[in-house]
């Protein structure tokens, strides 16, 4: 009997190629997993609703884990399973901030996403444009903030600058070039803020409590430094090939590349061989 009860998966440059679909062999062993009655779970920093799509995009479980841990849901049936909100008045400065120095702001609320900035729409992961922050925060709590901007000098002072100001955030991932201080031409650069309450790891723990079963049974698999906070609450973990090598020196396996289809074949040896 398969010893494994979930599994949970990021989703860029891990599940797939970052911004590419999801490939039919992932599809199909995905499929075989979910009807072995073992869960796949989408583990991201991306919304909520990017990360449903995702997930049915590539037949997976019920639930995901989104907003970098801030955000666990159930969406077959519309549950939110557990939630960590940036207070309002904190939304609202950092909102102001990035309109007096023109950085954009993605904000997350479960399966809504906003922008102060209107985006292209090939932008990806963008959100619906507003120009009226009070309106938003009254109707919608908000589980993430992303702030992206190509201006590195700004970026690069923005978490000094935030730090003593707004104890209630952290910045859960910030763009990777940023915290090596390796300005790059052309580079968009990212953060992102959430409650400082929680990780991907803290939203895997809420699922296993929620699921009742043990870290013991679980797998993470991830290619970045933020994917570390999965690590820390399961007993398997599978790095990627080219991911960072912080992270597979933290690594039980090392699994072929998205491009390769590595989640799939990692998961089919595991979970399928005796199939």
């Amino acid at each position: 009997m398969n010893k494994y009860k979930i599994v949970f998966v990021d989703i860029d440059d891990t599940l797939n190629v970052r911004n590419k679909p999801v490939s039919e062999n992932t599809k199909n062993v995905m499929s075989r997993i979910k009807d072995k009655n073992i869960f796949v779970v989408i583990n991201t920093g991306r919304s909520m609703k990017y990360a449903i799509e995702r997930s049915k995009m590539a037949n997976l479980s019920k639930y995901v884990v989104s907003s970098n841990g801030s955000e666990v849901y159930d969406y077959q049936n519309d549950k939110i399973i557990f939630s960590s909100i940036i207070p309002k008045e904190t939304v609202k400065k950092i909102y102001e901030y990035c309109q007096s120095v023109g950085v954009i702001m993605l904000i997350n609320s479960f399966n809504e996403k906003f922008s102060n900035t209107q985006l292209p729409d090939n932008y990806g992961d963008g959100g619906v444009y507003f120009e009226n922050i009070d309106e938003v925060l009254e109707k919608h709590p908000i589980t993430q903030i992303v702030l992206v901007s190509d201006n590195y000098d700004r970026m690069i002072v923005i978490p000094n600058l935030f730090k003593e100001k707004y104890p209630e955030i952290k910045f859960s991932y910030s763009s990777r070039s940023l915290l090596d201080n390796k300005r790059i031409k052309k580079e968009h650069y990212t953060h992102n803020i959430t409650a400082n309450n929680v990780s991907k790891g803290t939203g895997i723990a809420e699922l296993l409590d929620y699921l009742n079963i043990s870290s013991d049974d679980a797998i993470a698999i991830g290619d970045d430094y933020v994917d570390s906070t999965m690590f820390d609450m399961v007993k398997t973990k599978i790095a990627v090939a080219d991911g960072f090598n912080e992270l597979k020196e933290q690594a039980d396996i090392i699994c072929p590349s998205a491009k390769e289809d590595g989640v799939a074949k990692i998961l089919e040896k595991l979970l399928l061989e005796n199939e």
